[in-house]
């Protein structure tokens, strides 16, 4: 898919929810073309050129400033495109992960030592504090679906969460998820109390979704109770690092969500064998297809084109489920936890 083809494919798909964004991404003309494509595809993505042109002033209200910047702020633009990253880290990803982290956590007689990768500012480095709601399908005559409980948050500052979901889900969890250390690993790792913090981390976000903005609000006060010990780095490089700073007496366990779209295939690669190397749980909520071996792991029916089936939730490689981009529409296919 070219860089035209791709930005007009996310146009549709944003559409429903950010008719600004949408407008944005039909804005690209040959000019932001050919910009974009000086880059490495993996830093052409419309949420990162989105991110970076609100951080320069553009104002995403206005169809027309994105190529005005384009034009105007070029240099600057293509400097701060080369080494951005989405830091973001929608908390709403942590509905597919939650039961699985669970499962680990009720398996092993040490706690869970969290390795987050692509964090910025730990927004789901905070799976213990979430309190999880599975909406089953609609009753007969159009009657609301029902919620079961499925996680419960520890005490304190928390988030909560309700993903409609089909298939098999898990069984709730008898106890909260227990973490005794959280590492972030980014390369622009944002302190969750820096003055600012929220305003850089929404930047990603259609200014017409205040919801989203309004939850990341509440998951960054979550993430202050317990924040991670944020580490600068990427993956694969810095992974062993990052690793080797989790404590002894915990369970390391690695969590990427929506990261990998951004590390080149050969890393991903890289990534996936120093996992099993190490021998860590992996838990991964990514864009299906991008990882080949949880690819091959999915069922027949799978359609990557499919907006529910958009990411898959993989453990250790292996499909569980597959979700919309942000975790709240889950399709499990009930395959044990662990």
């Amino acid at each position: 898919m070219d860089t035209r083809q791709r930005y007009r494919t996310y146009a549709d798909r944003i559409a429903p929810v950010s008719p600004a964004y949408a407008a944005w991404a039909r804005s690209v003309d040959d000019d932001l073309v050919a910009l974009l494509d000086e880059l490495p595809a993996t830093q052409r993505q419309p949420e990162l050129l989105f991110a970076v042109a609100r951080r320069l002033g553009a104002d995403p209200t206005d169809v027309a400033s994105l190529r005005t910047l384009g034009r105007e702020a070029r240099p600057a633009l293509v400097a701060a495109l080369t080494t951005a990253t989405v830091q973001a880290n929608d908390p709403r990803r942590l509905a597919p992960v939650v039961p699985v982290l669970a499962a680990l956590s009720a398996a092993s007689d040490r706690p869970i030592g969290l390795l987050d990768v692509g964090a910025a500012a730990g927004l789901c480095s905070i799976p213990d504090r979430v309190t999880l709601d599975h909406r089953q399908p609609d009753g007969p005559a159009g009657a609301p679906g029902s919620l079961v409980r499925v996680h419960t948050a520890v005490a304190g500052p928390a988030v909560h969460l309700v993903a409609d979901v089909t298939g098999t889900p898990p069984e709730p969890a008898a106890s909260p998820i227990r973490i005794g250390a959280r590492v972030a690993l980014d390369p622009e790792p944002i302190d969750p109390a820096a003055p600012g913090a929220l305003e850089r981390l929404v930047e990603a976000v259609p200014p017409e979704a205040t919801d989203r903005t309004a939850l990341m609000a509440e998951a960054l006060r979550a993430t202050l109770v317990a924040p991670p010990v944020r580490i600068r780095g990427r993956v694969p490089e810095d992974l062993d690092r990052a690793l080797d700073a989790l404590p002894d007496d915990c369970e390391p366990v690695v969590l990427t969500t929506g990261t990998l779209v951004y590390v080149p295939g050969a890393g991903r690669q890289r990534l996936v064998d120093r996992l099993r190397e190490r021998r860590v749980r992996w838990v991964a909520l990514e864009r299906t297809g991008i990882l080949a071996g949880v690819a091959a792991t999915l069922p027949a029916d799978v359609e990557a084109a499919d907006p529910d089936a958009f990411a898959t939730l993989s453990l250790d490689g292996r499909a569980l489920a597959v979700s919309d981009a942000f975790g709240t529409r889950v399709r499990w296919f009930g395959r044990a936890l662990g």
